[in-house]
């Protein structure tokens, strides 16, 4: 396996279209490094740069020491799963994992060993003989996978390869392709757009926005410290909820005043705004640090917002429910057993030990 780095890489289209800008990024051997983003961020066109399947526009990309920018991708020891499985149709399972040991003049006995290895890791070797038409989705996946694993390359490349799976297939096979990677030892670079899938399966993230990296980390780093508004309200399910206002010193304490209700800062949240009394600011909090105050612990009642409950939706365990201030919007995650109902006036207890502030110009985190 090897380590994957991009420095200074660019992807500029014809009418200077800005695709990929200054993307520095050290993928570790072994490691599995998630890119998510929205749709058009650059993601998939960072991932067919490194494949070789797009041409750089500046700056360098290496694989296992070597300067890749202008290798071919058959030259490049590494092996790519795409989203519409690419298999051919008129070949069994086998041939279409053997088609490229095949190609590349591999003795057929050890072409033979490798497709039956790869296909017990993935528990495909009762399918090998079938067409990939009598196949699901899920083991078209597999064999699409198998076809990659066959070739034990330097490392593998993954682009959005779950995303034409139903919800519960997509769940087992982000599951089976992290098991994969833990029993492969492999260097793994994975595009997707669903950070859920990014949070369960990267060893660190790249999030990517209009072509520029916001922000790489682990997945904690990522939910408890996002570099800017845009990660922040990215990366989590339910997404983070933001608060227009502004800060205030008042009767010897820091206030966030939102215009309907008044948040008392503790002394770690008033440190965070210290540079911005008089400003406006950004306020974010996650719908899980948002309680019901009829349960909460926290009497403070500058901690407490007041709001009306717009729409309920049950999630079994937990419900999440939709509520107004009469000037934002904003979502809470209550207990199952938590009384909710639409039009219900609720008084909320706000978590400030888990409170963000984002600069309202640049959406830069303020620590």
């Amino acid at each position: 396996m090897a380590k994957v780095i991009l420095q200074n890489v660019y992807k500029i289209y014809p009418g200077n279209v800005m695709a990929v800008r200054d993307a520095n990024l050290e993928i570790e051997d072994q490691e599995f490094v998630v890119l998510v983003g929205p749709s058009g961020c650059g993601k998939s066109t960072t991932l067919r740069m490194v494949a070789g399947l797009e041409e750089i526009s500046r700056g360098q990309i290496y694989i296992d020491g070597r300067k890749v920018n202008d290798v071919p991708p058959k030259d490049r020891d590494i092996a790519m799963v795409f989203q519409n499985y690419a298999l051919y149709p008129h070949m069994s399972v086998y041939k279409n994992m053997a088609f490229g040991l095949k190609l590349r003049k591999f003795p057929k006995a050890e072409i033979d060993q490798r497709v039956r290895e790869a296909a017990d890791i993935l528990g495909i070797r009762e399918l090998l003989e079938r067409k990939p038409k009598e196949l699901s989705g899920g083991q078209r996946q597999r064999v699409a996978v198998g076809r990659a694993i066959v070739r034990k390359p330097k490392a593998f490349l993954f682009d959005e390869p779950l995303s034409n799976l139903d919800a519960k297939m997509r769940v087992q096979m982000r599951t089976e392709i992290s098991k994969l990677h833990t029993r492969l030892g492999a260097t793994m670079l994975y595009v997707t757009h669903d950070q859920v899938e990014a949070m369960t399966m990267g060893d660190r993230i790249v999030v990517m926005k209009d072509g520029i990296i916001q922000q790489v980390a682990t997945p904690l780093e990522l939910y408890d410290q996002p570099a800017n508004q845009f990660v922040a309200g990215f990366i989590g399910s339910p997404p983070m909820n933001f608060f227009n206002g502004s800060v205030v010193q008042q009767n010897g304490a820091t206030w966030f005043k939102e215009g309907t209700f008044d948040l008392c800062l503790d002394e770690r949240a008033a440190a965070k705004v210290a540079g911005y009394v008089g400003q406006q600011v950004v306020f974010g909090v996650r719908p899980e640090d948002i309680q019901d105050a009829r349960r909460a612990t926290d009497h403070d009642p500058g901690h407490r917002i007041r709001a009306t409950i717009e729409v309920v939706e049950p999630m079994g365990a937990e419900i999440f429910v939709y509520l107004n201030t009469g000037r934002n919007t904003f979502i809470a995650r209550l207990g199952a057993h938590d009384e909710a109902a639409v039009d219900q006036q609720i008084e909320l207890v706000i978590n400030l030990q888990k409170a963000h502030f984002f600069d309202a110009g640049s959406g830069e985190v303020l620590v």
